[in-house]
């Protein structure tokens, strides 16, 4: 469950101009649907890393904001004791224009993260009406072999029809992935950078940065990271993706927790 309670007041490092924001005492991370890039559909918490635009025109991140105040709000549900706006999150069609004017590599790395998953959207719709269409095929066929045989005796006494359940061995396909252009050079982009942490010992996204490596086909390259990275047996997401790996797969992949 996500919890807000009271707003820090931080002020834009650019011009000095302040804003709200909502003080989490806990978040909720759960979401509809899950997907290897990190992009979590339908979720309580934002999916952004911290990018936010200041209304004098320049782009920042929330973690370099200057601290001004914290107030509580009463557990009476009063309103927050101030009137300063909440700063909006970058929309997406303005992210090519952050990653141009972007003043230092994490700024650079926000936004490419947040471009990275936008130009994935156009295959997750893809992948979407390709999984529904099939598992409504699957689920047909299903039925046109288990037909509801009830009698009227049976009905009289209420017992249930066969009821569907996926089965273990039915066909998963999804649609091929073949990324952009501007795709692949806002991923090369990124996994560069990305990388130079890794070696660094800054290792910040690197999760991230396998999956990079996947979706350009570059496998080799992403076994040598995850296999530097502790995976534990109930990491979804990092079993998923090594496991991915492993199959020579490159499309982004929904999944749930």
């Amino acid at each position: 469950m996500t919890i807000v309670r009271g707003v820090r007041i931080l002020a834009a490092p650019c011009c000095g101009a302040q804003y709200a924001f909502p003080t989490y005492v806990s978040m909720n991370f759960s979401a509809f649907e899950y997907w290897t890039d990190g992009w979590r559909e339908w979720s309580p918490t934002p999916n952004d890393e911290g990018l936010r635009r200041c209304k004098c025109g320049q782009f920042v991140l929330i973690r370099n904001m200057v601290p001004v105040a914290k107030t509580e709000a009463s557990d009476a549900g009063e309103d927050e004791p101030n009137d300063l706006p909440y700063m909006d999150r970058v929309p997406d069609e303005l992210l090519p224009e952050c990653i141009a004017k972007a003043n230092s590599e994490e700024m650079e790395v926000a936004a490419r993260l947040g471009y990275w998953r936008h130009l994935n959207h156009e295959y997750r719709e893809r992948y979407r009406q390709h999984r529904d269409a099939e598992e409504a095929a699957t689920k047909a066929a299903w039925e046109a072999a288990n037909p509801d045989q009830r009698t009227w005796w049976d009905r009289f006494l209420r017992r249930k029809p066969p009821e569907y359940r996926r089965p273990p061995n039915s066909l998963f396909t999804y649609p091929g992935f073949a990324p952009t252009e501007e795709q692949l050079q806002n991923m090369k982009r990124l996994s560069k950078i990305l990388s130079d942490w890794w070696k660094d010992s800054r290792r910040r996204h690197g999760i991230e940065l396998v999956d990079l490596y996947r979706e350009q086909g570059r496998f080799d390259e992403a076994e040598l990271v995850i296999s530097s990275m502790e995976i534990k047996t109930d990491d979804v997401t990092g079993q998923l993706i090594s496991k991915l790996i492993k199959e020579r797969q490159t499309a982004p992949m929904r999944y749930r927790m």
